[in-house]
């Protein structure tokens, strides 16, 4: 399957590689010329809420990266390091460390491959490196595939190995040392944070927006919303304007009722989680609508200052997303609504929360 992202679809590589790895991730082997903390970051939580905190700690994680040009992060280095049963190489011309410049060859494959069992593999082969900017804004283009015969997988990573070095201390503190002598040139990007977002001016109310006819929100591949302030005692009911149920594919209409109603339930995914019948409510009282997310001790995630996403799966559930506020997911999602139209207040129009669509 072909994968494109683009500032005004961002982290299509994060929900490509999301998509490919399962509870039976066996390993993850991954080939990435330049490599930062944020998206060493992405990529293992995506991993470890898949196959459960126990099971990724045992499985077999191998990083081949490099030093050409200062680009990749120390940091990110040894964040790959302090994880167990990793295995961290580093290819390309400048590989000893104190000198940074690529010279002849250049390391540049980028490749994300996620062992099932011990014959196949789920692969996504992409122009993104594993950065925080590769996996959300970047323009980039990528092919996933699943089912990839393991021989196939393994004679790549074999000719990377081949052509890299295992990283040694003395290696990463040679390169900690020219790093800092000389910092990467300011025009890489690629360590750049997303730009904090705001808008700029008064926004539309999403209330008046989906009333109006104007939007069809069932057209849209996400939904994120503003997740501070969650009512209910488990602080999990994430409050929708009225129409938000449109999204998921529903049409309710009694809005006259003056209590609490249920108008459906939905089936959540994160990761290897599944949460079948998450009640989606109408609530009389506020003239709301009302989500029960996951609480805590059903496996779900804290959403104290949060972004919470709705992506549709194709088999008719959504996957649930949460993100720091402020994050550079949130605020690759931000940007993308604002650039595309679909940037909205949640509720009135003074209102800080947003919500925002994605394609």
């Amino acid at each position: 399957m072909l994968v494109v992202q683009s500032p005004h679809a961002p982290s299509k590589i994060r929900d490509a590689v999301a998509d490919l790895i399962g509870e039976e991730t066996a390993a993850v082997q991954v080939a990435s010329a330049y490599t930062t903390l944020a998206g060493s970051k992405l990529l293992p939580d995506s991993l470890a809420q898949s196959v459960g905190p126990s099971a990724f700690s045992t499985i077999a994680k191998t990083l081949v990266t490099s030093f050409d040009f200062g680009i990749t992060e120390p940091q990110a280095l040894e964040h790959w390091l302090s994880l167990n049963n990793a295995t961290v190489r580093i290819g390309g011309s400048s590989d000893q460390g104190s000198d940074f410049v690529a010279r002849g060859t250049a390391f540049h494959p980028k490749v994300y491959a996620f062992a099932i069992g011990d014959q196949t593999c789920n692969v996504l082969i992409a122009s993104a490196n594993l950065t925080s900017r590769g996996f959300t804004v970047n323009t980039e283009v990528g092919w996933s595939q699943r089912a990839v015969a393991a021989s196939e997988v393994d004679a790549v990573f074999s000719e990377l190995s081949r052509v890299s070095q295992l990283l040694t201390p003395k290696m990463l503190d040679a390169y900690n040392l020219g790093r800092r002598s000389r910092p990467p040139r300011s025009s890489h990007t690629e360590g750049h944070p997303v730009p904090a977002f705001s808008p700029s001016e008064p926004l539309q109310s999403f209330r008046d927006v989906v009333e109006s006819g104007s939007i069809d929100l069932a057209a849209h591949d996400a939904m994120w919303v503003h997740a501070d302030a969650l009512q209910g005692g488990s602080q999990n009911q994430l409050e929708l304007p009225r129409g938000g149920h449109r999204f998921f594919g529903l049409d309710f209409q009694r809005y006259d009722h003056p209590h609490n109603l249920t108008i459906a339930l939905i089936k959540l995914r994160r990761g290897s989680q599944t949460w079948s019948e998450r009640r989606l409510t109408w609530h009389g009282n506020n003239r709301m609508e009302r989500f029960n997310l996951p609480t805590r001790s059903q496996g779900g995630p804290s959403y104290a200052d949060s972004v919470v996403l709705f992506r549709c799966l194709r088999d008719g559930s959504f996957e649930l997303v949460v993100t720091p506020l402020g994050s550079d997911l949130a605020n690759a999602w931000a940007s993308a609504s604002s650039q595309t139209g679909t940037l909205f207040a949640l509720g009135s129009r003074h209102t800080t929360r947003l919500v925002g669509l994605l394609r």
